[in-house]
């Protein structure tokens, strides 16, 4: 029985080391770059929004003449 319990023991231990191992090397990534990339989806989700209502608008009023025009 006590060698079981030793054997769990002395997992537990290896694994707690081997976290602390990994947290010391981590690897870091720049805030800079992290925003860079926000602002460049932002700028292209609101190029693809403006697109896609200049096109709902040109064929709503593209539609709004053709009908119009023939009364």
């Amino acid at each position: 029985m006590k060698n079981s319990f030793h054997k769990t023991d002395n997992l537990q231990i290896e694994n707690s080391l081997q976290s602390k191992g990994i947290n010391r090397n981590f690897r870091t990534t720049d805030i800079n770059i992290l925003l860079n990339r926000v602002k460049l989806e932002k700028k292209s989700q609101l190029k693809k929004r403006i697109i896609i209502s200049a096109s709902i608008i040109s064929i709503l009023s593209f539609l709004s003449i053709i009908l119009l025009g023939n009364q």
